[in-house]
């Protein structure tokens, strides 16, 4: 199961879903009332190096994707915007739930 969840996500094409949510961030911050600063606070990116995604001067890597993606979510405005924009597929919300909660006894004396 776990291999055809991986294959899954290897066909996402990345590249687009990058760039188009660099074009839509200004759109969907400003929608949530937060600066693209806050944005990138929150997400552990640089401001500049967040700027210069925004402004098409650098591309996104998949991290920061990612990183922006999950602020976004924790937002509802935000979360509303990434599922009607396809931010989040299915692909990645399955690769992401792989051995989940399948884990061994927590040890609290670790």
């Amino acid at each position: 199961m776990a291999d055809a969840i991986m294959e899954e996500l290897n066909k996402l094409d990345r590249d687009t879903l990058m760039g188009q949510l660099a074009l839509d961030l200004p759109w969907i911050s400003g929608e949530m009332g937060y600066k693209i600063g806050i944005i990138a606070e929150r997400s552990g990116l640089d401001y500049d190096r967040l700027k210069l995604i925004v402004a098409g001067n650098r591309k996104m890597k998949w991290s920061e994707y990612l990183s922006i993606l999950f602020v976004l979510w924790e937002d509802e405005k935000g979360r509303e915007f990434v599922e009607k924009r396809g931010y989040f597929p299915d692909a990645l919300k399955n690769a992401m739930a792989i051995n989940r909660n399948d884990h061994g006894q927590m040890n609290e004396n670790i």
